[in-house]
């Protein structure tokens, strides 16, 4: 069978990523007499009624489109049973962390089917089946829909009229996409992306982790009942979902921040009524453009949420990574990594109805976080009767757990606070952002602001300038350009308490109350979603033996922006100083054009 649109992506997506997982896990502990053959034929009879659970991908030939060849169920089935100690009680989580530990690895999905069984015997009639899968041929939805069928036939092994035929459900149908898809791209062409601004979040305090990116999940938190009541009545009055308040809610965190134009990746369901109680890809993340208009309500922002996500319904099934090709290829919109990967929203409907097995008792567990994501931070929103909650699942590249824990708390703390007095302009419910006073008369470089004068003292420590001297009865506080305050941790502005000037000087305020510098407010430059700091360049080219120093220049208008880069440095082979500034240079950057040396202080350019 041919590949859907999101499915095309998606393959596509793991030809350049073959280190990608790209997938995620549920597991289901059964406690009572049963075997492990029944268990694996219950998983196999829902293998054998799901083609998409049984498929090889096939590679197209000549550049042709790829395809998924359907086997038999026992012929690819991959089902594992491994004794597993695990304390009452711990169950579920031990077999999260085994997982973990022993079977997250990439698919090959030219030879593997997209879903794997792992069958856990911890002992005293106590299992956990580990059910793996990979998102190219399985979505949050589906997991619902294989509980009941899993269920289901294993009811029937296990009473005296046995196992039931039924016969495989129908292969889905892909509807052309191409009027959608036209709309799609005009939407985005019109949006301005070249001058979309970086998403600024809180800075990270502790040491990059080793192996590169990870993902970490957060403790799960909660939204009182008596916040998603509230809620409830505001959605329902303004004539939107749940989950649109929800979204205005991280747009007034994010908002917090200092962010007022982003994206947002939204999972949009492309199931139809009669696909519904299909397992597969029947989910498009849509990205969703949000304008923060100022001082906007709470109100507001339901509004504007409203407008966003009723686009995200409109556009569901156009898969983004073929919009950004025709940007790119048609229009010459080259969207760098970046834009788009940021934020994402996640909040499928929450199944609780799903069936019993008389004699067994099982309890599963649905809420376990994907192997990989393909955001820096993803919400995890769930509603289930009056109450709501959540986790946020973060590269540890984008965030530390501390800043990540404090992100949910935010928002937690933030929705109760927007809820309870939605006509009052948001800001205004913001936190208002520490403010510290650095010890005076410290020796240190004198650190000036064109607008504030001495800002204070600053010295390198750990590779990064920190002020350790300030300004007798000076207290200082880190701001916007408008001079709201910001959340600890959160890069901005620095400027003295009390005073309404706003300097140029960049800073950040960490944990321990210490004032971190940056560069300055000239050195920074939105681009295609990115934030460029010529500043954090010219540290890393600094850092190259030899170099006594580093500037770089961006050239060229937002869609064909250019770096020059020019290096102090004693060496003249410029093919090697090409070759160490690819190096070091910052990951999504624009291309460097053009690499200069000058050869001492007076010395002249290198061409």
């Amino acid at each position: 069978m041919g590949l859907s649109p999101a499915q095309e992506s998606m393959w596509l997506d793991q030809l350049l990523h073959p280190e990608s997982v790209n997938g995620g896990i549920f597991s289901v502990l059964v406690r009572g007499p049963v075997t492990a053959g029944q268990l694996r034929a219950a998983c196999l009879a829902v293998c054998a009624q799901s083609p998409q659970l049984r498929g090889l991908v096939v590679p197209g030939e000549g550049g042709g489109p790829a395809r998924i060849a359907v086997h038999p169920a026992e012929r690819v089935l991959r089902f594992e049973t491994v004794a597993v100690p695990a304390p009452p009680g711990a169950e579920l989580t031990v077999a999260r962390q085994w997982h973990r530990t022993h079977r997250l690895r990439p698919w090959r999905l030219t030879e593997q089917p997209p879903i794997a069984f792992a069958l856990l015997d911890h002992g005293g009639q106590r299992r956990t089946l580990v059910v793996a899968v990979h998102h190219i041929a399985f979505d949050g939805r589906s997991k619902f829909v294989f509980a009941r069928r899993f269920l289901q036939a294993l009811g029937e092994l296990r009473s005296p009229a046995g196992l039931r035929e039924r016969e495989p459900v129908a292969l889905p149908e892909h509807p052309s996409i191409d009027a959608e898809a036209a709309a799609v791209v005009e939407h985005w062409l019109a949006a301005d992306l070249p001058h979309l601004p970086g998403l600024v979040l809180p800075r990270r305090e502790s040491p990059l982790p080793a192996g590169g990116r990870v993902v970490e999940p957060t403790p799960r938190f909660e939204l009182p009942a008596e916040t998603c009541a509230r809620l409830a009545a505001l959605t329902g009055a303004a004539g939107v979902s749940f989950f649109t308040g929800l979204v205005a809610g991280v747009a007034a965190r994010l908002h917090e921040y200092g962010n007022t134009r982003f994206v947002l990746g939204i999972p949009a369901d492309t199931s139809e009524p009669g696909t519904r109680e299909q397992i597969g890809l029947q989910v498009n993340v849509v990205p969703c453009l949000l304008d923060i208009p100022a001082g906007a309500s709470f109100t507001d922002l339901l509004a504007v949420s409203g407008r966003a996500l009723a686009l995200v319904q409109r556009y569901r099934r156009v898969p983004f990574g073929w919009v950004l090709r025709q940007l790119r290829q048609r229009h010459g919109v080259d969207v760098t990594r970046g834009a788009f990967d940021g934020v994402g929203v996640s909040y499928p409907r929450v199944v609780r109805e799903l069936g019993e097995v008389p004699g067994l008792a099982c309890e599963w567990d649905f809420f376990a976080p994907n192997s990989t994501q393909s955001f820096d931070l993803t919400l995890q929103l769930r509603r289930e009767g009056g109450a709501a909650y959540g986790r946020l699942d973060h590269s540890t590249l984008a965030l530390d757990g501390a800043a990540a824990g404090r992100f949910t708390a935010g928002y937690a703390r933030l929705l109760a606070a927007l809820t309870a007095e939605p006509g009052r302009p948001v800001a205004e419910l913001f936190e208002a952002g520490p403010e510290v006073v650095v010890p005076a008369g410290v020796a240190g470089v004198a650190v000036r602001d064109e607008v504030l004068g001495v800002l204070g003292y600053g010295l390198r420590v750990g590779g990064e300038e920190v002020l350790v001297g300030g300004v007798a009865g000076r207290r200082y506080r880190v701001v916007t350009a408008e001079g709201r305050g910001l959340p600890q941790g959160v890069p901005g502005l620095l400027a003295f308490a009390g005073d309404g000037r706003v300097g140029r000087r960049r800073a950040w305020i960490d944990s321990a109350g210490r004032v971190r510098l940056l560069g300055t407010a000239g050195q920074l430059r939105d681009w295609m979603g990115r934030r460029l700091d010529l500043a954090e360049a010219e540290a890393a080219l600094a850092g190259l033996p030899g170099v006594r120093s580093a500037a770089v220049g961006l050239t060229g208008e937002a869609g064909a922006l250019r770096a020059t880069v020019t290096l102090e440095t004693a060496g003249t082979d410029l093919r090697a100083w090409r070759r160490a500034v690819r190096g070091v240079w910052p990951s999504g950057w624009p291309q460097v054009a053009e690499v200069r040396l000058v050869t001492g202080p007076a010395g002249g350019h290198r061409p």
